[in-house]
């Protein structure tokens, strides 16, 4: 039984192929995987077993089809404890590749589009008021609207425009300084979010807020450098998880730092 804090997770699975290859490929490059695997991935459910191993009692609110690699996402949510609430889709499930090279670098390729969570969806919303923090990787505004109910959001930059379409203020919106997808306007600080939180690799990172502003530095590996694939999803997982417990953002940010550097010694996103 989780003996953490209740946290809900508002956001999307990609059904992802994984391998290892000596180069990115090319045009006109053929590339052979080695240890290929496959598993459910993809922000929201890489955060949702991020939480639950750590303790958290884990509500996912999540789109899924009817396809087999749904039916396997389901059974895997159902193996790691986590409370899926998943709105049924057509077609197939979101698709992406993974090459991870020897330094453990990761190129994803994404093969068809993500879908998310709507708020019309009968997913319960209304649990999420008794959790402690939710965090919303969420393109659907109205998804979004509806993580709003729990007393901290946490909020993904990859969907900035569905978190100020939705009309919401979220608590804190977690970006990049090194990731052309995820990086931030700090204009948005007091119109759209309260705190902006920039990772910045092995770098550490810095955040800001209306009332401070500050800086982390990298966290230190605990183990060998296996490959970096879910590490920034895992650092969200791990502040929304501080957050939730009530630690002050300077603190959090520590605390997933060391969320994140721990993924970076796992092979994929959540080691064997």
């Amino acid at each position: 039984m989780a003996a953490g804090p209740r946290i809900g997770v508002v956001g999307h699975v990609e059904w992802v192929l994984f391998g290892y290859a000596d180069v990115v490929p090319a045009t006109g490059d053929i590339v052979h995987l080695r240890e290929p695997f496959e598993e459910p991935a993809g922000g929201g459910a890489v955060v949702a077993i991020a939480l639950a191993r750590a303790g958290a009692d884990v509500v996912f609110c999540t789109a899924l089809a009817k396809d087999t690699e749904g039916a396997a996402t389901r059974a895997r949510m159902a193996e790691e404890g986590i409370d899926l609430r998943a709105g049924a889709r057509g077609g197939r499930q979101a698709r992406a590749m993974t090459i991870l090279d020897d330094s453990g670098d990761r190129t994803i390729i994404v093969s068809q589009p993500n879908v998310y969570p709507r708020g019309d969806d009968d997913l319960g919303w209304a649990d999420l008021e008794g959790c402690a923090a939710v965090y919303a990787t969420c393109g659907e505004p109205s998804g979004i609207a509806e993580a709003r109910r729990a007393p901290i959001l946490v909020c993904s930059a990859r969907q900035l425009d569905a978190l100020i379409e939705s009309g919401v203020k979220a608590d804190v919106v977690i970006g990049s300084l090194s990731d052309r997808g995820e990086q931030v306007d700090f204009r948005i600080l007091g119109p759209h979010t309260k705190a902006i939180v920039l990772t910045d690799g092995e770098r550490g990172g810095r955040w800001l807020s209306t009332d401070d502003s500050g800086l982390w530095a990298r966290a230190p590996l605990p183990g060998e450098r296996a490959d970096t694939y879910g590490a920034g999803d895992t650092f969200a997982a791990g502040l929304t998880y501080a957050l939730g417990t009530g630690l002050d953002l300077h603190d959090a940010v520590e605390l997933a730092a060391l969320w994140g550097a721990a993924t970076v010694c796992r092979r994929g996103p959540y080691g064997a």
